[in-house]
């Protein structure tokens, strides 16, 4: 008696499962998977001496290419953009065409130091990252833009106030303007390594609102109807176009100014992806 064969269905459904789980990886992980970038890394001494580890995506291909440099949010490091943790991580910028760049500040990951939360020594060492990475051959330096998410706006901002490099654009994804968004409102108190709200010296340097005026650069932010961390907030991103006023441009997402009815964006993870990627691109290939 011959051996039953197998049902068609089987292989069927095998083929299926298959089929299925690959339309299931995100299209950002499809993405990624397609991009020809080569890792490095680095390690640069702040003006403080602080040892500031640094790690690079370059497109594979004849550059100099522009520089993209991703400021990390709250006490995150470099580590978290190479997944997809993020509203964007390293590989899907490169992917651009550009050399991607982030790097731990001080007190995270695999550099020196302590806890800043985007005070002066987090400031310093992004001018430092800055000026190394702008005179390397793979860069075009005069294609530079900074991207700060969330809390990563205070180190980008008061960075960039007294940069003397070349920078195109800061672009702002939802970070807080000042110690009350900081801080919620004075409950979460983390950002504030114990310092009162009413301590001057301590505050000034990481208010973005404060800096954002002083940038070389336009200034373009991105902010979702809902907020990705203070769900019913949006008087940070107001505040911050308020102070930005004197700049040479100014964009909150697809306007420009400070339009008297701003158009938020959607809100959620892959909205936000869609509209840094397309923002950056448009931002290093800008006139």
């Amino acid at each position: 008696m011959k051996p039953k064969p197998a049902p068609p269905s089987f292989v069927a459904g095998l083929r299926d499962v298959w089929v299925t789980r690959l339309q299931s990886v995100p299209r950002r992980l499809r993405r990624a998977m397609g991009t020809s970038v080569r890792p490095d890394e680095l390690t640069v001494l702040s003006h403080a001496g602080t040892s500031t580890y640094v790690h690079l995506w370059i497109p594979v291909g004849k550059g100099p290419w522009p520089l993209v440099l991703i400021t990390p949010g709250t006490d995150d490091d470099s580590q978290v953009f190479e997944g997809f943790s993020q509203a964007v991580n390293a590989s899907e910028v490169a992917g651009l065409g550009v050399v991607c760049a982030t790097f731990d500040p001080a007190g995270r990951g695999k550099s020196w130091g302590e806890e800043d939360y985007g005070g002066p020594e987090h400031q310093d060492q992004v001018r430092v990252v800055l000026e190394v990475l702008q005179a390397r051959a793979e860069v075009d330096p005069q294609r530079t833009v900074v991207v700060s998410i969330s809390l990563g706006l205070s180190m980008a901002a008061g960075a960039l106030a007294s940069f003397a490099g070349p920078v195109k654009a800061l672009v702002d994804w939802e970070g807080p303007s000042d110690r009350e968004i900081i801080t919620a409102g004075g409950t979460r108190l983390i950002p504030a390594l114990g310092h009162a709200l009413d301590d001057e010296s301590y505050w000034q340097s990481r208010e973005g609102v404060r800096h954002v005026g002083e940038l070389p650069c336009g200034y373009w932010r991105l902010q979702a109807e809902r907020d990705h961390a203070q769900p019913g907030e949006l008087r940070h991103a107001e505040r911050m176009l308020q102070a930005a006023q004197g700049l040479p441009w100014v964009r909150i997402n697809e306007q420009e100014g400070l339009p008297e009815s701003i158009t938020w964006l959607a809100g959620g993870r892959s909205a936000a992806n869609q509209a840094l990627l397309r923002t950056i691109k448009q931002a290093v290939e800008a006139p």
